[in-house]
């Protein structure tokens, strides 16, 4: 255990500076792009070094210098076969999504989820860990590089290189439709000459020849270059780490504020997939084909997969989307929040695998003690975010209803955990009890995720009143079947020993079958979760593309027909002209669904607007008409409310929620095939408790911000003690006012108004709140000093007093006395009864 501390302290005390540097030239890039020092415009030179120099070289040497005599061919392949089945399946989900078919993002996200920082962070933390008991390990970096390099980014290239050739810009034969080209101009000549554009493409680009150019290397000069050659190499690759890192840091200027709302979701999900997908399949895919010669070596061979998964994308990625041009500003921001994101968990990991052994029951011990603090704080931050959406009525609507079966699903089980923490007992009835709690929360929370994505992919595609008539089968599935399923746990199942592994100790009390019935619904969960998402995705764009085409269609009917009823989303369309080419019913539907899915904040809609199942569905007239009672009520119980869906914040929920699964599944796959306990699998169990036991607290990082509702009344007592110390009077009409007032405020109005708006009106923020065009008193009283309207303060006090009383400035609590204070004011308008001053009633 000694040495393992040490190489642990060695890890990180390697690992540290090696983040360090990276980010210090990222920082240093970000400057000079901020400060003008390399513009934007004056980046293109350093990209073309990088990709068509530096980065060739750094390759090319790189495996011609690789003794390829003692490898490991079965890890290799290991690595192989889990970075195709990420690469493939990111490839994969992002053309099913995206709308109009996007190959040459598909092949970016693919690269982007696979190709590692190898060398400038991934070495250095192996050396670190395994110089001393594996040095052959850091060697693989060289050999991991080119299964990416040679196999799988080639595919990429070829569909951004098929994405480059069937882009508008590069398609000079666009205005021919197919059907008016002459017999034998189009067809198989066109085919053939985008093919050899993509192959050619393909064959010269830079990193992919020299490749090429190093295995034949390797070959030619037995892994041992010339000393001039490979002196040149060395020179142009060792440029390559600081230069890529500064031209990110340079990209990264005015890319960062764009990650808002939903330029946040896409990036999110490339790095969960690389950060937590990839380790893990690439440590099961190891562990499945048994790439070491013994248990012992494949054990240590799938930590070592674990701990290269959690290497951040490469520099790399980068310059392949600024030579393909896609998505350049994604991909920069993506980088480097994975880098920084990354830290932290190659931290944890080259620390876990530097335990070569821990006893079960100290495990158990520290983990149940981490999973108890984690439920306190989960259900802390449950019983807030059921106080705020009753608070705020948010109960009443769809999709929040759903949102709060599942935040009380996460309470109870957050209170299972609790009660076996607390509450120690032998007696068999009383920890039955406590797991059923547990267990009937636990997979309801995990039923309740798919079961709202699937509610938002039916208000997308369907309508609200679908949902509403669904509501008792989701309530049934997303309870009854966790409750069945408990029932059948304890009439069949014999209760084992709560010492053995596995989070929480609840969690293991019935053994593998507790925790196969587990992983089926976290699996059937996660499938319905992520395909419904995609889904939804998918039809919302194709509802936005349709509404643009029928609002085209039917304005050139219009003019065409000036008689006929032009289409008006917000307008009783009930009459519908015989010239539109689709049900006006179907129109408006869509229209409201695609307000609804934005996120914002949607108007009231009628009965028609996304609320109804469109005619194509072919609803009976007696099925309409419940339909119509069902949303009438619905949105009487909203009152006057806006019914703000915030499509967009559950679906980031759901995200989150799906890593929790991920993980969860991983766990539970681990715990039916392990036969011993590693640091990697403490590292994972310790992320599925934090993420599983804790989704109340990520419900609360989604919807907590607009909890503020709730603080609303008591900001504004706060804000009425601290601003009203006066009892609040009713002033007097203009023309009631004394002489003195009325002559003040005209003359302040009249010379003095415009000036003294422009110099100490603006925005403030003050006790939560946002002021519009205010100031401070004594802003006020310092203005009129310096411009001489008077000579003493206590003279500017009495001054401003007579524009309160004249209306001409308020208090935000409405004070009629002014003081000289911090306290915030604003100009208002002239009173509607009041005249120009022309002192004929001064005496």
């Amino acid at each position: 255990m000694k040495d393992g501390d040490t190489m642990g302290d060695i890890a990180v005390d390697n690992l540290y500076p090696a983040l360090v540097e990276c980010f210090a030239v990222i920082l240093c890039g970000y400057v000079a792009g901020r400060l003008g020092i390399l513009p934007q415009s004056e980046t293109k030179g350093l990209n073309t070094f990088v990709a068509n120099f530096s980065l060739p070289c750094l390759i090319f040497l790189s495996i011609a210098e690789l003794d390829l005599s003692s490898v490991n061919w079965m890890f290799l392949l290991a690595i192989l076969v889990a970075k195709a089945v990420v690469f493939l399946g990111v490839a994969a989900m992002t053309l099913m999504v995206s709308r109009p078919v996007n190959l040459s993002r598909a092949g970016l996200f693919a690269i982007f989820c696979t190709q590692s920082n190898d060398f400038a962070i991934g070495y250095p933390i192996l050396v670190a860990l395994y110089q001393n008991t594996h040095p052959a390990y850091p060697k693989y970096l060289y050999l991991m590089a080119p299964i990416s390099l040679v196999i799988l980014n080639p595919l990429a290239f070829i569909l951004m290189e098929l994405g480059r050739s069937e882009s508008p810009l590069n398609n000079t034969s666009t205005t021919d439709a197919p059907e008016m080209r002459a017999p034998g101009t189009g067809g198989y000549h066109e085919k053939f000459k985008m093919v050899y554009q993509v192959i050619k493409g393909i064959v010269l680009n830079p990193v992919v020849f020299m490749t090429a150019l190093g295995i034949f290397g390797n070959l030619v000069f037995n892994h041992e270059l010339p000393t001039f050659l490979a002196g040149i190499l060395k020179v142009f690759g060792s440029a390559f780490s600081a230069t890529a890192l500064f031209l990110l840091g340079s990209r990264m200027v005015g890319t960062v504020q764009k990650l808002q709302g939903a330029a946040l979701i896409v990036p999110g999900l490339l790095i969960a997939v690389k950060l937590l997908a990839l380790p893990l399949i690439t440590r099961e895919v190891v562990s499945v084909i048994h790439a070491g010669v013994n248990e012992s070596d494949t054990e240590d061979l799938s930590t070592y997969g674990f701990l290269y998964g959690t290497f951040p994308a490469a520099p790399g990625v980068f310059v392949f989307a600024t030579q393909y041009g896609v998505e350049m500003d994604l991909i920069a921001s993506a980088m480097v929040v994975c880098t920084f994101v990354s830290a932290p968990l190659m931290f944890v990991s080259a620390k876990m695998i530097s335990l070569s052994s821990m006893p079960p029951p100290d495990y158990v011990k520290q983990l149940s003690s981490f999973a108890f603090d984690i439920s306190i704080a989960s259900g802390i931050a449950g019983v807030w975010l059921l106080a705020s959406f009753i608070f705020c009525s948010k109960i009443k609507r769809i999709p929040h209803r759903m949102t709060v079966y599942l935040i009380i699903s996460q309470l109870v089980a957050s209170i299972g955990i609790i009660l076996s923490q607390s509450i120690k007992s032998e007696d068999i009835w009383h920890r039955r009890f406590q797991f059923a709690v547990y267990t009937v929360g636990d997979l309801s929370s995990h039923l309740w995720t798919g079961l709202i994505a699937i509610a938002l992919l039916l208000l997308q595609s369907r309508s609200l009143c679908l949902v509403m008539r669904f509501q008792s089968v989701f309530i049934l599935l997303g309870w009854g079947v966790p409750l069945l399923l408990v029932l059948i746990l304890l009439l069949i199942g014999t209760p084992g020993d709560p010492s053995s592994v596995g989070p929480p100790e609840l969690n293991s009390l019935y053994g593998d079958l507790n925790t196969a019935v587990t992983l089926v619904v976290l699996l059937i969960s996660f499938i319905s979760t992520v395909f419904s998402l995609a889904l939804h995705q998918r039809y919302q764009r194709r509802f936005a593309r349709y509404l643009l085409l029928v609002q085209d269609v039917n304005d050139a009917n219009q003019d065409s027909n000036p008689n006929s009823e032009r289409f008006s989303p917000g307008a009783d369309n009930s009459v519908n002209s015989t010239n539109q080419v689709v049900d006006i019913e179907d129109i408006s539907t869509e229209h409201g669904r695609i307000l609804q899915g934005a996120g914002s904040n949607s108007v009231r809609l009628n009965s028609c607007s996304g609320d109804l199942c469109p005619s194509r569905f072919e609803c009976s007239a007696v099925r309409r008409t419940d339909c119509h009672r069902l949303v009438q009520d619905y949105h009487n119980q909203l009152v006057e409310e806006q019914e703000d869906r915030q499509i967009q914040r559950h679906q980031v929920a759901l995200m989150l929620l799906c890593c929790s699964m991920f993980l969860g599944m991983a766990d539970c796959t681990w715990r039916l095939v392990m036969d011993n306990l590693t640091g990697i699998y403490v590292e994972l169990t310790f992320l599925n408790v934090a993420l599983n036991q804790g989704q109340g607290l990520l419900l609360l990082a989604v919807f907590g911000l607009h909890s503020k509702a709730m603080m609303s009344p008591i900001i504004n007592w706060w804000h009425s003690t601290c601003t009203s110390e006066e009892t609040e009077i009713q002033l007097p009409p203009w023309d009631k006012l004394e002489f003195e007032t009325r002559h003040v405020c005209d003359q302040f109005i009249t010379h003095h108004l415009e000036v003294c708006r422009a110099a100490i009106s603006k925005d403030r923020r003050c006790l939560f709140r946002k002021y519009k065009q205010c100031f401070k008193a004594s802003e006020l009283l310092d203005w009129l000093l310096s411009v001489e309207v008077v000579r003493a303060r206590d003279e500017a006090v009495s001054y401003c007093n007579h524009l309160v009383q004249g209306r001409v400035i308020r208090n935000f609590g409405n004070s009629q006395v002014f003081k000289d204070s911090s306290l915030l004011y604003t100009f208002l308008p002239p009173p509607s009864d009041a005249v120009p001053f022309d002192g004929s009633d001064s005496f």
